[in-house]
């Protein structure tokens, strides 16, 4: 099975820019909405939806996760008038639909928790702003529905952490990519069937990836450590290494704000051999010059008998990595590349995700059936790099030998250089992202 698959794995999966989840992008300040006291209190004409009746229940289940005090959404609310006060670039952003950050569409799949907004709820909150965003009666306030709550881990058998605590610093623009090594304890062979990302400092933990390191590399990645004089290394588009050793390289999860954590379906996991490492991929987003510092980390439930087969399995065409076929010249517009790969295995995709970088424009991984049907795995019409999660899917898709895996990416180009594929971040990438499982 696994001789069958692209064993490739390399990743960018965050911006190195501000998230479009900071309301700012709609070039309004806070009070702009024209939401005066009175107004917020008396609210507007009969018909105008107020926070209360109307508008709680949309963000209790889109928004409030990311936008309170500890989450990474800007800004930051904990009462009705806060969230009054950004009415108007609150409106703009949903009404473009870039908030919130749900990129998959309702026209390829469903997906389990799908936190997008409906027309009627985006119609609802621009009419709420624009009527003047009043609070409404609290002792009249419709009911907030329950949120959607992943599947936890049942119990947790190993806790990775950063051997160190760090403290991020902005290299480039706000950002920082930086990879950490763990140690992996076990000494046989076991298998992993779910995890959980434990996030430290949210204020600036952007994104988090964790790859598995063969044994035979171990060598090597040290070295990239012991090269470094901080606490970890520098890293981006992946662990570091170079093609040989990033051939190895497997994932053992990701985080991204909004992630639920991973429980894999009873009976199978992530077979880890003894004597590699975890080097755990951290994302920091610094925007302002306080003094931060993290230590994430991740739990981890561990099987020592024998489990199924899974695998977290990008997908892309192995040339491009060499510079053949994805040329992307310069001043070029919906320059679109694909791939195909024929199936010579049985597996069911669990879950799909897709990853170019900030020219893309829109992507889609989709499944031709040998007896000609499809099954539409994810699309995106409006790619932004800077809210790239996965996507499980609400039923399974299963093939067959002879069925045909599609992946397409499209790029806008507005820039004076060509692009071609890379880890840098005017460079581009076309992967599509699965949890299989045999």
């Amino acid at each position: 099975m696994r001789s069958a698959l692209l064993s490739l794995i390399l990743v960018a999966a965050c911006s190195t820019d501000k998230p479009d989840g900071d309301v700012q992008e709609g070039s309004e300040e806070p009070g702009s909405g024209d939401t005066d006291d009175t107004s917020a209190d008396d609210g507007g004409g009969e018909d105008t939806p107020t926070w209360h009746q109307d508008v709680a229940p949309v963000f209790a289940r889109s928004c409030d996760g990311c936008h309170q005090s500890d989450g990474i959404g800007t800004p930051k609310w904990s009462s009705p008038e806060e969230v009054a006060e950004w009415a108007t670039p609150i409106a703009a952003t949903v009404g473009a639909r870039t908030m919130p950050p749900w990129r998959a569409s309702s026209e390829c799949n469903t997906y389990i928790g799908d936190f997008s907004l409906t027309e009627e709820e985006v119609a609802t909150v621009v009419a709420w702003a624009e009527g003047g965003a009043p609070i409404g009666d609290a002792a009249t306030a419709a009911g907030l529905p329950a949120p959607y709550v992943p599947e936890q881990l049942d119990r947790v058998d190993l806790e990775l952490r950063m051997p160190v605590a760090y403290e991020p610093v902005p290299t480039v623009g706000t950002d920082d990519y930086r990879c950490f090594l763990m140690e992996w304890p076990y000494d046989e062979k076991v298998w992993v069937t779910g995890y959980q990302m434990k996030p430290d400092n949210l204020q600036v933990v952007h994104h988090i990836i964790p790859f598995i390191i063969s044994p035979d590399d171990v060598d090597q990645y040290r070295a990239l450590d012991e090269a470094d004089p901080g606490p970890g290394y520098g890293c981006y588009g992946g662990p570091g290494g170079d093609i040989n050793t990033l051939i190895n390289t497997r994932w053992l999860g990701s985080w991204a704000p909004g992630s639920a954590p991973g429980v894999f379906e009873d009976g199978v996991g992530l077979e880890i051999p003894p004597g590699g490492l975890v080097a755990f991929q951290v994302h920091y987003n610094v925007t302002d010059d306080a003094a931060h510092v993290d230590q994430s980390g991740i739990d981890l439930r561990v099987e020592t008998e024998r489990q199924g087969w899974a695998e977290l399995q990008p997908w892309t065409e192995v040339a491009w990595l060499f510079g053949d076929g994805m040329d992307i010249p310069a001043n070029t517009n919906d320059v679109t590349h694909t791939w195909e790969y024929a199936h010579r295995s049985r597996f069911t995709f669990r879950t799909a995700a897709l990853h170019m970088h900030t020219l893309g424009k829109s992507a889609k991984l989709w499944v031709e059936h040998a007896d000609g049907t499809e099954d539409c795995l994810i699309q995106v019409d409006n790619y932004d790099f800077n809210w790239q999660r996965s996507y499980q899917l609400a039923v399974p898709v299963e093939t067959v030998p002879g069925d045909t895996l599609h992946l397409s990416c499209t790029w806008d180009n507005p820039t004076d250089d060509d692009a071609a594929w890379g880890d840098g971040t005017g460079d581009e990438m076309c992967l599509g992202i699965s949890l299989i499982t045999d």
